[in-house]
């Protein structure tokens, strides 16, 4: 049976959860031209994904989990000495948001590629649970009925034949025809698919200029961490050197305590 077709795939949101542990969720939405759906899936499922759909990976990279994000809020934590600063929570809420974007374009550039051997693998769909979602109540009401329906003065088992959009299966959904627009309406079957190509690669083009914007902004986010980075070692070090000189004059009032004695 052939795969769905997905319309659109989109991450519109993100949620951060405390159960079992601290994470963020990703809302990944999903349509068809029939229903739509979300499912939530964490990045180590996104990692997961991209593992199973490699070699040759699809045409847009995974981002990355942001590990300097993340050595950045267990510096801040260490005993409550250095809270974090609203800089660094924005970070953290920007990371969130750019990784979200790239997230988005990963499976946008899945569904747009030309090669579709990564929107037909298995592992994409369950990702997606495309096989999973329950039909909506309105396609329940229009499945054909060619089993009860015959045609005048026919006798009972000659039954009306199946449209030619209708799977012989029991339970499939005949599909809507194909909606032409006034761009495509006067085109030949070969000025449709030059046009169609043309269409691709303007999309691919604009997610390429997106990766390059997702990427700038990341670079700059790094840059902004190691800064932060460097202050936190240079509190640290002061830190330190308080410490120390305070453990020096408490010895010399030991000693001097013990010399009076």
């Amino acid at each position: 049976m052939a795969a769905p077709r997905i319309q659109r795939v989109a991450i519109p949101s993100v949620d951060r959860r405390k159960e079992p542990t601290p994470h963020v969720v990703y809302a990944v939405f999903i349509q068809l031209p029939d229903r739509s759906w979300t499912v939530y899936r964490r990045y180590s499922e996104f990692a997961a994904l991209h593992a199973k759909l490699a070699p040759p990976p699809p045409p847009a990279p995974l981002p990355p989990k942001q590990i300097a994000t993340r050595s950045l809020r267990m510096l801040t934590g260490l005993g409550g000495l250095i809270p974090p600063s609203d800089a660094q929570i924005r970070a953290d809420e920007e990371a969130t948001d750019e990784r979200r974007e790239g997230l988005e374009l990963y499976l946008r550039a899945i569904l747009s590629a030309r090669d579709d051997r990564w929107r037909t693998n298995p592992a994409f769909l369950t990702f997606l649970q495309v096989e999973e979602a329950p039909a909506s109540q309105e396609d329940v009401r229009n499945e054909p009925r060619t089993d009860r329906k015959a045609s005048p003065g026919a006798p009972p088992t000659a039954l009306r034949p199946l449209p030619p959009s209708t799977s012989l299966r029991p339970w499939s959904r005949s599909r809507a025809p194909v909606t032409e627009t006034d761009a495509t309406r006067p085109l030949s079957d070969e000025e449709l698919l030059h046009h169609q190509n043309d269409t691709q690669m303007q999309a691919q083009d604009q997610q390429a200029d997106q990766l390059a914007k997702i990427l700038q902004r990341q670079r700059q986010l790094g840059l902004a961490i190691h800064g932060e980075l460097n202050e936190h070692a240079e509190l640290l070090t002061h830190l330190d050197s308080a410490v120390q000189q305070t453990r020096t004059r408490m010895d010399a009032a030991d000693a001097q305590i013990r010399h009076l004695k």
